[in-house]
């Protein structure tokens, strides 16, 4: 199958990076909250209305990049090894998106990035948006996988999980860039072992010294 770009795919591409990459350049510049959609448009050299065909909230131009992250997380759900756990391949998801991020814009989460998520409402409910589409995906993917029953609460409990992990590597990672792997993988124990066994809370006999 021909999976060439045409010429019209390439340049709604090039005009979705440039709307975005300008936008962040003033988010990081002057906050989120204190740039328009009108300065970002001026900016761009674009027309507002076109703004707006590529990104139906200003909150979305942040966060231009969920599409492709999740994109690359089903692929390694999907495509992970034979006998590799759904946990696994969410390791290897978060492992390879410090490797692969290089080139992106930015490369991955920056203090100043999560700075101005924190300082916003709109980004704040933007990012539990992206995270909860995050998680309706997955739980499909698992529930197709596993032969589910439909309405079944497995696939979406699983995928809620290894969704927060993925998050809390993100959003409280380290100030510079990249996902704090560290906490991933402390994460990604605990659900690979079970929960039965954490926050068990003593007798009124234990935790005593003998």
């Amino acid at each position: 199958m021909d999976t060439e770009e045409g010429p019209r795919e390439r340049k709604r591409r090039e005009t979705r990076a440039l709307i975005a990459g300008t936008a962040m350049r003033l988010f990081m510049r002057r906050g989120f909250d204190a740039v328009s959609v009108a300065q970002i448009a001026a900016a761009a050299g674009v027309a507002e209305k076109t703004v707006y065909n590529y990104f139906p909230v200003k909150a979305a131009m942040f966060f231009d990049e969920a599409d492709n992250v999740l994109a690359e997380l089903l692929a390694a759900v999907r495509y992970r090894a034979a006998g590799q756990s759904a946990v696994d391949a969410v390791a290897a998801f978060i492992a390879g998106r410090g490797e692969r991020g290089g080139g992106r814009r930015p490369a991955q989460p920056t203090g100043r990035f999560r700075q101005l998520i924190a300082g916003s409402t709109a980004l704040q409910a933007q990012q539990r948006r992206m995270f909860a589409g995050f998680e309706a995906a997955l739980a499909s993917v698992l529930a197709e996988e596993t032969g589910a029953r439909p309405g079944a609460a497995e696939p979406f409990v699983a995928a809620v999980a290894l969704v927060g992990v993925i998050r809390a590597a993100f959003e409280a990672g380290p100030a510079g860039p990249g996902p704090d792997r560290d906490m991933a993988t402390a994460a990604l124990r605990l659900l690979a072992g079970g929960l039965s066994g954490y926050a068990v809370r003593p007798g009124p006999t234990e935790g005593l010294p003998a």
